[in-house]
């Protein structure tokens, strides 16, 4: 499954990229959103009823996101059939840009941290694409929680 999110949608974006889904974002014109989903074969996610009737009609699959909470956007996908299973760092892509992310040594982040990181932790990924580093510090165990309400959303 690939999604391509209209500009209301970045909060969700980005959660789904972590989630591995490639997803595209920050395409402007409601046009170009169809005529690249069309092309790659990605679902449009959108707050605008308009975007979805105009993809439809091209025979493109739209869903029409019904709120601006996440959490209920995310129930709302798994309600369509979306998967949300394992979390970053298990086959994510970049929140930021989309790009692949991977596990790599800590040798490779020398002088790409700040010098506390370095020492405090052994575990690094990088983005493939826009070279952006993560580790398991706060933010990291803030999404770990959310992961969880999300999973709660389940049931």
């Amino acid at each position: 499954m690939k999604f391509i999110a209209d500009m209301m949608l970045g909060r969700l974006a980005r959660w789904l990229r972590l989630y591995g889904y490639d997803t595209l974002y920050g395409i402007k014109e409601d046009e170009e959103i169809v005529k690249i989903a069309r092309k790659d074969g990605r679902i449009i996610l959108t707050r605008d009823s308009g975007l979805v009737e105009r993809a439809k009609k091209l025979g493109v699959k739209a869903i029409l996101i019904m709120s601006n909470s996440l959490e209920e956007q995310i129930r709302q996908l798994m309600d369509e059939g979306v998967e949300f299973g394992e979390l970053f760092p298990e086959n994510a892509r970049c929140p930021k840009c989309n790009g692949v992310i991977v596990r790599v040594k800590k040798e490779d982040v020398a002088g790409k941290v700040p010098p506390k990181v370095y020492e405090a932790y052994d575990e690094f990924y990088m983005c493939t694409n826009c070279g952006q580093i993560y580790w398991p510090g706060r933010q990291w165990r803030e999404m770990e929680k959310m992961d969880k309400n999300f999973k709660k959303l389940k049931h």
